[in-house]
């Protein structure tokens, strides 16, 4: 696990937060790599599924990631339903176990060194553009090059769809 300058920044800077919506009880069953979870590695990231964020929010993205920064570092998993969950795909708590994380959201790999990622989770979503941003800095401190979806000033939380 690559502590950062950027990260260790980060984990001083915000506070954990516990989960920000009430969890179903297989929202809250912990992943491990046998689900597929992963912990990001710095670029190039290996064996993933090239995707494209949503352009809409009538258009899903393709392949998508979810993914939170814990005092642990940046676990990930791809959304998609698991045998391990009844079938239901994960939630950022599974990433967690339901414990606090910093920040969460979701991130769509273009190629092993470009991503897009976003705020957009319900759980531990981004208090502010910053917070967000500094997310961001965290990622390309992994070498990753990173497109983010931004934060929306009128609403005031994070895109979940590419302008």
């Amino acid at each position: 696990m690559p502590n950062t300058p950027e990260m260790l920044d980060f984990w001083d800077k915000y506070p954990e937060q516990t989960p920000r919506k009430p969890c179903l009880p297989h929202e809250l069953i912990p992943l491990s790599g046998a689900d597929g979870m992963r912990t990001l590695e710095p670029a190039p990231a290996e064996n993933v599924r090239l995707g494209a964020p949503p352009l809409s929010r009538l258009r899903r993205g393709e392949n998508t990631y979810l993914w939170v920064i814990d005092s642990q570092g940046i676990p990930y998993i791809i959304e998609r339903g698991l045998p391990s969950l009844g079938g239901n795909p994960p939630k950022h708590t599974n990433l967690t176990g339901g414990a606090a994380a910093y920040i969460g959201g979701e991130m769509w790999f273009s190629d092993s060194e470009n991503l897009y990622m976003s705020g957009g989770s319900g759980r531990y979503p981004p208090t502010s553009e910053n917070h967000l941003n500094d997310a961001v800095r965290v990622f390309e401190s992994y070498n990753y090059r990173v497109a983010s979806l931004g934060w929306d000033p009128r609403w005031k939380r994070a895109r979940k769809t590419l302008r």
